[in-house]
């Protein structure tokens, strides 16, 4: 019936979904921390230091699970997925040296790198959103192709 969700079965759906359900929850974090520091109830280090936790393990998850889905042959996700993790990749190795992290007490109390950093995660939560829906759509169907074999 469609052929792109059956490799890996349902089973790689569930674990795809719990991966968005947790990056959901990152971006919907990072958007609460940035909301703090743009009114002034946190200071800038206590920021930067919230947000700077996640970067990593944000990108090691979604590096991990875009793979998967090469290895499992899932080309539409795959291609899906690439441009983000290409994006955190070139974002965190532009880092300089000297500096505490891709968020940076010293940087982000400019208005344009905050709302620059404001536009970047509000992207990321669409991306998630959506792709927290297909991933939903395709254990479905899914686990209707294990029910009709």
């Amino acid at each position: 019936m469609f052929p792109f969700v059956m490799a890996g079965g349902p089973l790689f759906f569930v674990f795809q979904l719990v991966d968005s359900a947790v990056q959901l929850f990152f971006t919907i974090y990072s958007i609460i921390t940035l909301s703090d520091i743009e009114c002034d109830y946190i200071n800038a280090q206590e920021c930067c230091k919230r947000l700077n936790q996640f970067v990593l393990p944000e990108l090691i998850t979604h590096t991990v699970f875009t793979s998967l889905f090469l290895f499992f042959g899932h080309w539409l996700l795959f291609v899906l997925n690439l441009p983000l993790v290409i994006w955190h990749i070139v974002r965190f190795q532009k880092v300089s040296k000297g500096r505490l992290g891709v968020y940076d007490p010293t940087e982000i109390h400019n208005r344009a790198n905050l709302r620059q950093f404001q536009r970047e995660v509000y992207a990321k939560l669409g991306f998630h959103l959506i792709t927290f829906f297909i991933y939903i759509y395709c254990l479905i169907v899914a686990l209707v192709g294990m029910a009709t074999d």
